[in-house]
């Protein structure tokens, strides 16, 4: 260790952290710059001046679809001279959202690009984090329900490539993220209140105290009683008895030379030093020992999750709002006639079909032509339509109709048509479902029918009733043997009378 050993080093440790706790014994932090953007947007409209949680600041009311709250050039030059400047910033809103609703909180963003962006999904439930990497978009999505109609409060802190998030005053979640592109690439990026642009992620709701704070302790704004990671003056003295023991301890590893560091497929890699060598992999270097784990991806809510370039987990991107309803990432609507519209990641995309090149050519002639009512394509009439394909149960039979195509279950199953199951008919006497078994017969189901039999397990000739049906073998036989008899006396007789008679 040369001329200084490892307790010289603690101890002014000891009396640098001394200095600085107990001569503030608080932790009052350095000055620090507070936006508050809703005081300087460029208009006065679009919104309802409402009141918010507390009675000391103004809130608005967003619902109109038409407008375009965007904070003034002066306020967007100072956010992103903070936004490049400062390794620490808290992002604060106190938010009252409508349930259902999706959309952004505040957004730095353009018409056709999003740069960053907080966004609450009241359709999947979700708090999202849009951001940058090297010009390449990253999502950071954290479980929590913001949309219920009820005032929340809400801080995201963003301290190197951790970010973390409190809700209500209570710490929920905290991140490991790649480095935030702190510098746009485009001049025309415009940071905006409760919308991402001027048509998409529109917030729906109360907003108030929408602010940026340069500190990663800036939620203490909205919870000035909140406890932070920075000891107490009692936490001080407690912490310095540690440290002096510490002291002790490691005066006997001062003649020590210790280095730690790992090595990773031939690369040296520092202590405590983190990377990705792959997109679903993170690896560490911990004591000398490189340390990789598969990254867990949680689960998503959503009809059809989408995969990034770059990034490991699936994740659902935002639903559009189109004519008064929303629809998922990946739904199609038809508004018109021969008009197909899917939604694509808030964007609904609308596409018109030209009969004339899309439709399949027909071969009758135009007077046999129908035009049925919500598609786009005519067909000719006697079109087979079973046989152009239909989606029929196996134990139904499908029907031309004369647009369309229909399923009907076969007699002795129950359904739609599509769907087809067996009737149990035993179990239950009469009418179209039940069996019509009399008399002394059994029911028996079959596959698609059931059989009506007897006590002793044959068949009756009258397939309903065993009433007379049954043979008796018993008697039958007895009269047998007394015919024989009575035949053999006959015949005896008469063969007697004729020998009296002289007949040889």
């Amino acid at each position: 260790m040369g001329p200084f050993g490892y307790g010289y080093f603690i101890r002014r440790f000891i009396t640098t952290l001394g200095l600085i706790l107990v001569t503030t014994c608080g932790c009052v932090y350095s000055s620090q710059e507070v936006l508050d953007l809703l005081a300087h947007l460029k208009v006065q409209s679009g919104f309802t001046n409402i009141t918010g949680q507390n009675n000391l600041t103004s809130a608005i009311y967003l619902q109109d679809s038409n407008r375009n709250l965007a904070v003034s050039d002066f306020m967007l030059r100072k956010a992103l001279r903070i936004l490049k400047d400062n390794s620490e910033l808290t992002f604060l809103a106190t938010m009252k959202q409508e349930i259902g609703n999706s959309g952004a909180i505040l957004a730095f963003s353009s018409e056709i690009f999003r740069f960053f962006e907080i966004e609450s999904s009241g359709q999947q439930d979700e708090i999202r984090i849009h951001y940058n990497h090297d010009q390449h978009n990253y999502i950071s999505t954290f479980r929590f329900r913001l949309a219920d109609n009820r005032w929340h409060k809400l801080a995201v802190t963003l301290s190197g490539n951790h970010v973390t998030l409190y809700v209500d005053c209570v710490k929920l979640y905290e991140q490991i993220i790649q480095n935030v592109d702190r510098i746009p690439p485009s001049s025309d990026i415009q940071l905006f209140v409760g919308q991402r642009n001027r048509q998409h992620a529109l917030f729906r709701g109360g907003l108030q105290d929408v602010q940026i704070v340069t500190q990663a302790h800036g939620y203490l704004l909205q919870c000035p009683t909140q406890e932070t990671d920075c000891p107490t003056c009692s936490q001080y003295h407690a912490l310095q008895q540690q440290l002096q023991k510490a002291e002790e301890r490691i005066k006997e590893l001062e003649q020590c030379q210790c280095h730690k560091g790992c090595s990773y497929n031939g690369v040296s890699k520092n202590e405590g030093e983190v990377w990705h060598p792959d997109h679903c992999t993170v690896c560490s270097c911990k004591n000398g020992t490189v340390d990789c784990k598969k990254m867990d991806c949680p689960p998503v809510n959503c009809d059809h999750p989408v995969f990034r370039e770059g990034q490991c987990c699936p994740l659902c991107l935002t639903n559009c709002y189109y004519n008064g309803t929303y629809y998922k990432h990946g739904e199609s609507i038809s508004p018109r006639v021969c008009v197909t519209c899917t939604c694509n990641d808030s964007m609904m995309e609308c596409h018109k079909m030209d009969p004339e090149v899309s439709c399949p050519n027909l071969n009758c002639p135009p007077e046999k032509r129908l035009h049925i009512q919500g598609e786009c394509c005519p067909v000719c009439e006697g079109t087979d339509f079973c046989g152009l394909g239909n989606n029929c149960h196996s134990n139904a039979t499908c029907i031309n109709l004369t647009t369309r195509f229909a399923c009907q279950c076969l007699p002795g199953y129950r359904g739609d048509g599509v769907h087809c199951e067996d009737v149990n008919e035993c179990l239950t006497k009469g009418g179209k479902y039940g069996h019509h078994c009399n008399g002394q017969t059994i029911c028996v189901n079959t596959v698609g029918s059931y059989l009506c039999k007897c006590p002793s397990g044959h068949i009756p000739e009258d397939p309903y009733n065993c009433t007379g049906g049954e043979y008796d073998f018993a008697n039958s036989a007895r009269s047998s043997v007394g015919d024989g008899i009575f035949l053999v006396t006959f015949c005896s007789l008469l063969l007697g009378i004729l020998w009296v008679s002289g007949i040889r």
